[in-house]
C-alpha cells in the first residue's frame, strides 16, 4: 500500500543532549528510554486521509539501539477513527513498508498499540508534547551562538526527515500498564516526512 506522512516531530530520552544513539555511538546510561510523538499535517494510506493525526512511539533497548533486542509500544490517539487507526497501526509496525519496517526488524518484544491522548505543541515561549496522561515533556530549546536560533544536527542517523532542533528536559514517561517509568533528559524537535518507498 502506498502512503506518505508529513508533520512535525518531538522526542526524549535518558540520554545527554545529543542522544549518542543518533550517531551509532553507546547510550550515556547503557541503554536508551525514549519516546516520540508525531503530528500529521498531511499525509495518506491509499485513500485514507491521514491529515490531522497524531501518533507516538516508546522504546526501551537493552544496549545499543542498532543491537536490535529493543521493547516497542505503538500510541494512537484515542480521538483517531477507525481507518486512520487502521492505517496508522499498519504503517507503524512496520507492515506496509519505507523505513518503519526497517526499524522495525530491531524489535524483539513489541507490547501493541496502545490508544492514548497526544499532544505537540513545538512553537510559543513554552514547547512541550504529551504522551499518554501520566506524561508532559516541556522542551527547553539549547541556543546556538546567535542567541535565538535552536541548534540544529543535519543528517544524523534517526532525523526522520529533516534537521533535528535540540532541546533539553526535565521530566518523566510513564506507562504504568507496561511498567514504565523513565526519567527523561535530551530532547529533540523538528520536521516528519515518512513514505513507504
Amino acid at each position: 500500500m502506498d502512503w506518505e506522512i508529513d508533520g512535525r516531530l518531538a522526542g526524549a530520552c535518558n540520554c545527554g543532549t545529543p542522544c549518542p544513539c543518533w550517531f551509532a555511538e553507546e547510550p550515556t546510561h547503557g541503554s536508551c528510554d525514549a519516546i516520540g510523538v508525531g503530528f500529521i499535517d498531511s499525509g495518506h494510506y491509499g485513500d485514507v486521509d491521514l491529515a490531522g493525526c497524531k501518533l507516538g512511539v516508546a522504546y526501551r533497548t537493552v544496549r545499543h539501539v542498532w543491537d536490535g533486542g529493543l521493547q516497542v509500544a505503538v500510541y494512537i490517539d484515542e480521538k483517531t477513527p477507525g481507518p486512520q487507526s487502521e492505517a496508522l497501526g499498519q504503517i507503524l509496525t512496520g507492515k506496509a513498508g519505507g523505513l518503519l519496517a526497517t526499524l522495525f526488524t530491531l524489535v524483539e518484544d513489541f507490547k501493541g498499540i496502545r490508544r492514548v491522548p497526544i499532544e505537540l505543541d513545538e512553537t510559543g515561549e513554552k514547547p512541550s508534547f504529551t504522551l499518554g496522561r501520566d506524561a508532559v515533556v516541556p522542551l527547553r530549546p539549547l541556543i546556538g551562538q546567535d542567541g535565538t536560533t535552536p541548534i540544529e544536527v543535519n543528517n544524523a542517523l534517526m532525523s526522520f526527515g529533516g534537521a533535528r532542533l535540540l532541546a533539553k528536559t526535565d521530566s518523566r514517561f510513564v506507562d504504568n500498564e507496561l511498567g514504565w517509568n523513565w526519567q527523561l533528559e535530551h530532547a529533540d524537535f523538528g520536521p516528519m516526512k515518512l513514505t513507504s518507498a
